[in-house]
Formats: C-alpha cells, structure tokens, sequence
C-alpha cells in the first residue's frame, strides 16, 4: 500500500499517477477465432487509449468458420489456443499491459469435464398427506424427475408439523428395476399410525445447470460450488494445465464472474458436514426448509444455510485463492449471486469485485453490486477494490456517451471501489465492418466506437481519481450490520441471493438517508464485529476505520458473540441505534432456549429503555427507533457527520447538493484526503463542512489535473467549512496537510473558477447560431443552415454514424489582456472538437458545454470549425443495414449445424432489440444556441 505524505505527494500523484491505478478492461474473444495480427492491433489501441491491462474471457462464436474473412473458430485448449494465447501474453507485456483470464469460458465455473455428480444439485421437496392408521408404499418411477436423498415424516397439526413426531424413513426408500436394469425408484412400504400425517421425499433434481454461452469445446456442466473435491478436480483440469503450457508469473489473476447458479441449493456432503458444524442430524428436521414445525423453523434453516455458506466459501472461494497463490497468480472474484456470508465471500479474493448493473449514472448506494464488495475491502483489508462497470449502461446498446460513462464512474468511486474495470471491448475483425462485433450485455467500449478517439479523456481521469483511492486507507464512522440471521433464517429451501435479500430487508432508502446526509459507511457481518475490530473509546477500530456508530437495521436475530461484543463496543463509548425492534432471538437450534435467554439478558442490558429515548450503557447510549424516518435525525445527536454539504442559493429548500454530491474520505500517513463529485447535470454551489481537516486545504480538478485554490485555514481546529462550486458532473479533490504547496504549483493567471464560487464580471454575449455549413465527407454530404440543425433531419444522412463538421467565420474585436472568450453549445449531441483557425482547442464531452477558446482566437475573422461525433444507435435503426442468414442448415466448417449461428447472430448481434425501443433517429449534431461570451473581470 502506497502513503501519501504530504501535499507535495499529491501533487506528484495528480501528474503522476502509477501505472498499478490505471482502469482495464473485459476482453471477449468469440470462439477464440482471434488472429495475432488483430491482438496486436487491439492492444495497442487499448495501451493507447490508457488502459493498464485486459481480462480476456472466451465465449461464444459469433460466426462460422471461413477462410475467405479470415475466422477460424478455436476449440477450447487446442494447441492453436494456447498458442494464440501465448502470444497475447507476451505482445501485452510488451506493450506494458497485465492479463487476467476468466478460469472457464462463459459462467459459472464448468467445462465437457465435469461428471454428473459433480455439478449443482437442486434439492425439491415432495410432499404425501396421509391418513392413519395405515400402510403407505409407492412406486416413483417416472412420477419424480430425480433421486430421492431423503425421507421425513411427521405429524401434522393446525398447520404446522409436530417437531416431536419427526422421523427419518430415509432407509425405507428402494430401487425398482426392470429386467436387470435399474429403472427408478420407489418407498418401501411404511407404517402409518393414527391421525394427519406428511411424507416428505426429497430429491435430487435430475436436470443440472450447464455452463451458459461457452466457447467450442466448454459445453458441460457448471461446478458444485461447495465441494473441495470438485473446486480441486476443477482447478486439475482447467487450470493446471494452462499454466504448464504458458508458463508461471504471465497471468495477472484469475477471475471468476458472479455467481449464477440457477436454483442451486444442496451439496451431496452437507448432511455430514451440517452434522460436524452443527452439532445434530438435520436429516429430521429437513421438513422446516420448506415447511413450518413450529418455532424451531427458523432455527433449522439458520443452520442449515450457515452451513451451505461455510461450505462454499471455504471450499470453492477461498480454495480457488489458496489454489491461485501457490501458482503465483492473484484472484478477482465477484461475490455477488451467492448464499453464504457475502463479505467473507468477496474478501476471499486479492481484488474483491463488484458490478454495476443497469443506468446507474446516478448517485445512490448500490447495495448489490458495489457497496457489499467495497464494505468486504475496507473491513478485510483488501486495498484495490475493482468493479465490473457499464454493464447494460443503457438498453437498447449503443446509446452510452462519455457523459454518462462518467457519471457512472463517479457513482462508483463513491460507493468505495478504485479499480474500473470496462465492461467493456470487444475483439471484432476488421471483416466485420463497423460497428463490427459487440457484447449483448454491455457498453460498447473499444476502437469500433465512434467517440473511441476521445475516450483516453475519461481513461485519464479514471487513473487519477483511482491513484488517489488506491492511497491510504479508507475511513468510515458509521456501520451497518448486516442482518444476514435474518435472511437465513426466513428463507426456505431456495437458491439464496444473499446480496438482494440484504438490500431488500434493509432497505434502498435507509442507505441512501444515512449516506446523503454525510455518513459513510461500512457494511459489518460477525466476524467484523467479533474477531477483526477493537472495541475502544473511538469506536470499532478496524484498520483507519472508526466505526462509532452502528445500526442494526430491523434486526430480530443477532448472534450471542456478537451481542457480548457490541456490549463491549457501547460501554466503551459506542453509540447503537436499532431501527424497528431490538434483536431478540439468537439464531441456531442447538441451545437455543439457554442462548435465547442470555441474548434476552444481554438486550436488556443494552435496551432495556424502548420509548424513543437515549439509555446510557457505561461510557455509550443506545436507542431504538420506530422506524428510518427518525435515523438521521439521532445519528446527528450522536455524531457529527463526516462531511456536511449544504446547499448554497437552493431555492427549493431541498439540500439538492446533498442529493447529488458524495464524497469518499481517505486517511494518509499525515493528513485527510476527500473525493467529491457532483453526479447530476446540474450545478451546484455548497458549503461543505469536514469534521476532519488540517492547517491548510488544497482542491485539485482530476479531470484537468489542475490545482485550483489553496487555502490556509486556521490552526486551532482540525475541522474545516470551505465553499465550492461544483459544474455539472465535476469531481473535486481536497487535499488537508499541515502546509501549503510550494508556490510553483498555485494556479496563477485567470482560471475558469473550478471549485469557486462565481467571481464578479461582466460578459457580452454573441449569437453565432445562424449561417453555419454542415459538412460529411465520408457520405460526401454538404447542406447549409440557416440556423445549427441537427443532421439526422435529412434523409440523406439520416443513418449517419460517425463525424461532422460544422463551419463558419467569426470575428473577434481586439481583447485586453485580461478579457477571455468562452464559446457556449446549448445542445451537443454527443461529443464536439473545436477548431480554431485550423487548431484543437478543446473538447466538450460532457456538460457543460462551454470552452475557453481566447488562445486560439486572433483579432478579426477567424475560421470555427466544430467537428460532431454521435453514438452509433440511428446506423443500428438503418434498414438497409445487412443481415445475412446462412444458405444452408449444414456447414462444411464448425459449427457444422449454422441454425446454432444463426441463433446466436440473431440474439447477441444484430439489433432487433435496438430496433424494437427506438423507433426513429435520434438527434445527432449540434442545435440550439451557440454563443461566444467575452469575459471582462470587474
């Protein structure tokens, strides 16, 4: 982990930012029918662009194989490759990049290797209503579509089982046969005695899930994600053999995408291995996984998914770690999607990963993909913290701008990640044309974009913000327990999301309320709060953290270790808020009345007051409120906020800078470091008060890497309050130490006012919106305007994708020294170069659209030149766009059936989708008003 030590540092760090903090990318390789002259090609513009490195992940093939187009679609592991393979590692070390590759093709885990009793199984429950006294046998061949495992009786009683009454029959379960060959199965006959009776057979379902859009030659089955023996057998036959073919120390990491496993919910061993955690059979009691027995249902299926979680985690997450690092490579693993605990499942890996999912261009906590992985980190220690981002950014695709992939980009840095991945370039042959080869589910991000040339812009500023994240430690006061008693304990025998089932419980707008209104926070599990922290008098310490605050969000479970240990924490100092109750059931069946009873005393201890007010407990206080209305309201009479923003001119009375500005909070060797950003479109001007502040406060631009104001602040308190004005989609980082920069790196001359509020001037305004030519010449189009139109508006070009320039003469008076000329673009649609007099002088990809353009600018008339580049969606709408069905249901070349092609060209390439939700050719080019302002300082 680097330290930042001083101002000076970070300075150093805004220019200079390592090449480790660089964003990378997902690369698809289609049937791995790549050729070396195309790796090369991509890698380098990828090199160009500023990615620090790629992921490859192989799935499945877009097209036929044919010689004349130059693909040739490669079987999994075939010695062409693994020698194509080789040559992408060794040409990206050469262009200074790291490789991480997805241990499978497609997702989950899985291959044509894995046997049958070596993929999930999906445990269903049948159940038989009896009348006793009686005989009962059955014949189930052909009536249940798998093996029975297990059979429970009970008896059943105003809707419930008597957990007295049940008993194992698993032994009555038999084989039936026909002619010598095993045929089905069938129950034996068993004794019924008097009254309502329940049989519950369960299966082992016969259909298990294969693994989804593989590569040629990775059709099979997935893994059984809970099993030492299949992640070994697993990592034996996948992984073993491409590091003995390619050698050790090339591969970056392995990754493992998130886990989807359909319906997953049984493992052959965990009646064994629940017997060995659990300390009792759950053979009869397995009738509460799906049923109701009483009030002991809760206590089994805790217990019975502790133990799943265990399972998985120890024996597939962090195996596949243990596994990696005896060969040298690291691990990236997406937790989410999973049953066990969540935290302990991301932080098995070296780079846990979250995900963005969807149009999150916005500022809110994503609990499911984001906040979960960034809380594993923080609390496990994990400095470099990656999330897969711009999946489905927008649907249909080809609609993302640069615009909105920073937004998204912000969104994500405030939720605790400092590693983007892209989701991301896809590898496309210069034979398919433009926009060539494209992933179904993400943002089209690779040289085939039309605003590709301007991407190394937004690369940039995702490699300074993530230098600076990447610094220190990150620092919280506040944390959330995560209720995961609760979610075992409700939820009968399912596949288990458990990251979803968090966010549902606990609820999208309590994060959101504690968040926005300056409290960053950590998600806590057990092992946070019992083993990894300090109960001291500033809070949990847990690295820089100081959690002194923690909610219990709608919690009626808590773990008897943890309940001793938040005692600890209160006494101490701690503040506790319960949202709805206090916790008051210790989960698990053994012991349960015993350990019911001492968490009942210990909740006394700590709330034995329940009528809104505070009870002090030792050195702390603790509440329980009725609900998250009343939240924010006592963690301000508890603790200050982190960071405080208010708005400033907000005539709504809303606090809109609070809903739209974030901010992340770093610890370094001797100071504070904050990254803000405004995700919205809007302006907004705030006062922004840090609890934790320093003698002097610098504000840096990471976009412009400028230094914009330097401020010494006064040396009797560490707090500070400082004003800042935020333009749309601006970021800002303030930098707290003990001295000011040294005066060479203080901005001098006159600046655009980055971080300051207005300074006072005055402007004259110049409408240069009429009489413009529009110009393209790769479809050899020229119109003129009357007035800036758009060009989707002629039918000509109408389907256009690509650049346009619009052209025209200004002139400019003679300007004093101290006068600066801003051009204004009202609608820009999506990305605009200005020209001045045959010169760049900027680019506006995002709002607002506004440049400073005096340097460029020569007393008279002077030539703009504005060149437009648009998204590639209208080309998508384009009638006339080709798509070629295959002439034959037969191939001479793999695939040999193309219907299977054709499937996959129809579904995941061409744009039916897109054609179904735009209707028409949306706006491409330049409208509205465009304006020179000459600037004159008063």
């Amino acid at each position: 982990m680097s330290i930042i030590s001083h101002i000076d540092d970070c300075l150093t760090r805004l220019h200079n930012p390592p090449t480790e903090a660089k964003g990378f990318t997902r690369w698809w390789w289609y049937g791995a029918a790549v050729t070396k002259e195309e790796v090369r090609r991509e890698l380098t513009f990828m090199q160009q662009a500023g990615l620090g490195g790629v992921e490859i992940q192989i799935t499945y093939p877009l097209q036929e194989d044919s010689e004349a187009q130059g693909i040739k679609n490669r079987t999994y592991y075939s010695p062409e490759f693994m020698d194509i393979l080789d040559y992408t590692l060794a040409t990206a070390e050469e262009l200074g990049l790291f490789v991480d590759i997805t241990l499978c093709s497609g997702w989950p885990f899985g291959g044509p290797f894995v046997p049958f009793d070596m993929a999930p199984e999906i445990l269903i429950p049948y159940q038989i209503d009896l009348i006793g006294p009686t005989e009962f046998a059955q014949d189930f061949t052909t009536i249940l579509p798998g093996e029975p495992i297990k059979a429970v009786m009970g008896k059943f009683e105003n809707g419930a089982l008597l957990p007295d009454t049940l008993r194992d029959i698993t032994e009555h379960l038999g084989t039936t046969w026909l002619h010598g060959w095993q045929w089905g199965h069938c129950m034996n006959k068993v004794s019924i005695p008097e009254g309502h009776w329940k049989i519950y057979v369960f299966i082992t379902n016969m259909y298990k899930q294969q693994v989804g859009i593989p590569a040629p030659g990775m059709e099979g089955y997935a893994i059984d994600h809970c099993r030492k023996d299949v992640s070994d057998f697993y990592f034996a036959q996948l992984g073993e053999p491409l590091l003995e073919r390619l050698g050790r120390g090339r591969i970056r990491a392995f990754f493992c995408d998130s886990i989807e496993l359909g319906g997953n919910n049984w493992t052959a061993i965990l009646p064994e291995e629940f017997a060995a955690r659990r300390g009792y059979e759950l053979t009869p009691f397995m009738p509460a996984l799906w049923g109701n027995i009483g009030e002991i249902t809760a206590d089994i299926r805790y217990d019975y998914y502790k133990t799943f979680s265990e399972l998985t985690i120890d024996n597939f997450f962090r195996n596949f770690t243990a596994w990696s690092h005896a060969r040298g490579v690291k691990t990236r693993i997406q937790a989410h999607g999973t049953w066990g605990d969540i935290l302990q499942a991301y932080a098995a890996a070296d780079y846990p990963e979250g995900e963005t999912f969807g149009a999150n261009d916005k500022y809110e906590v994503n609990t499911v993909h984001r906040r979960l992985a960034s809380s594993a980190g923080h609390v496990y220690g994990r400095a470099v913290i990656t999330n897969e981002t711009f999946t489905w950014l927008r649907s249909p695709r080809f609609m993302e701008t640069l615009e909105m992939m920073k937004a998204a980009v912000d969104a994500v840095f405030l939720d605790g990640i400092n590693q983007i991945v892209n989701h991301g370039y896809s590898y496309s042959p210069e034979s398919a044309g433009k926009p060539g080869w494209a992933f179904y589910a993400s943002s089209f991000i690779s040289h085939n974009n039309t605003w590709w040339e301007y991407y190394p812009i937004l690369s940039a500023y995702i490699h300074t913000v993530s230098a600076f994240l990447q610094a220190g430690e990150s620092y919280a006061e506040v944390g959330i327990y995560l209720p995961q008693a609760d979610i075992w304990s409700a939820m009968p025998l399912a596949e288990l999301h458990m990251a979803m089932k968090l966010e549902e419980h606990i609820g999208k707008s309590l994060v959101n309320r504690v968040q926005k209104s300056g409290y960053y926070f950590d998600f806590l599990n057990d092992e946070a709060v019992t083993q990894l922290s300090a109960a001291t008098a500033s809070g949990l310490a847990l690295g820089a953290n100081r959690y002194k605050v923690v909610i219990l969000p709608y919690v009626t479970r808590l773990p008897l270790d943890t309940a001793d240990k938040l005692l600890e924490f209160v006494s101490e100092g701690g503040t506790l808020i319960a949202v709805a109750e206090r916790p008051r059931t210790a989960p698990g069946y053994k012991d349960r009345e015993s350990n019911n009873r001492r968490l009942d005393t210990l909740m006394q201890g700590l709330f034995e007051r329940e009528d809104g007010r505070w009870k002090t407990v030792g050195k702390g206080k603790t509440i329980v409120i009725e609900n998250e209305d009343q939240l924010v309201t006592r963690l301000k009479e508890a603790e200050a906020p982190d960071v405080e923003i208010e708005s400033l001119g907000d005539a709504s009375g809303q606090n809109q800078a609070a809903q739209t500005v974030g901010y992340v909070h770093r610890i370094h060797q001797d100071g504070h470091v904050y990254f803000l950003a405004n995700v919205s479109g809007e302006e907004r001007q705030a006062r922004i008060r840090f609890k934790y502040g320093g003698r002097s406060a610098t504000v840096l631009d990471p976009l412009t890497r400028r230094t914009l104001r330097s401020i010494q602040l006064s040396p009797e308190s560490g707090a500070a309050s400082i004003e800042l004005a935020f333009e749309p989609f601006q970021s800002l980082l303030v930098v707290f130490g003990e001295a000011l920069p040294a005066a060479a790196d203080l901005p001098n001359g006159v600046q655009d006012n980055g971080g300051l509020p207005e300074a006072r001037q005055t402007a004259r305004t110049v409408d240069i919106s009429e009489r413009w030519t529009l110009r393209i010449p790769e479809a050899g189009f020229e119109q003129a305007l009357e007035r800036l139109q758009t060009w989707e508006q002629f039918a000509e070009v109408q389907y256009y994708c690509g650049s346009a320039l619009y052209e025209k003469k200004v002139t400019i008076p003679a300007l004093r020294a101290d006068q600066r000329v801003w051009l204004h673009l009202e609608d820009v649609r999506e990305v605009a170069e200005v020209f001045v007099n045959g010169r760049s002088a900027g680019v506006l990809w995002k709002a607002p659209r506004r440049l400073d353009v005096t340097d460029w600018l020569a007393e008279g008339e002077n030539a703009l030149s504005i060149k437009v580049t648009n998204v590639w969606i209208n080309h998508m709408l384009d009638p006339a766009l080709d798509e070629p069905k295959p002439s034959s249901p037969l191939s001479e070349s793999w695939p040999y059936f193309t219907e299977k092609i054709k499937q996959i060209r129809d579904r995941r390439l061409y744009a039916h989708k897109e054609r179904q939700q735009v209707q028409a050719p949306l706006p491409s080019g330049l409208s509205g008003k465009a304006t020179l302002e000459i600037v004159t300082p008063e």
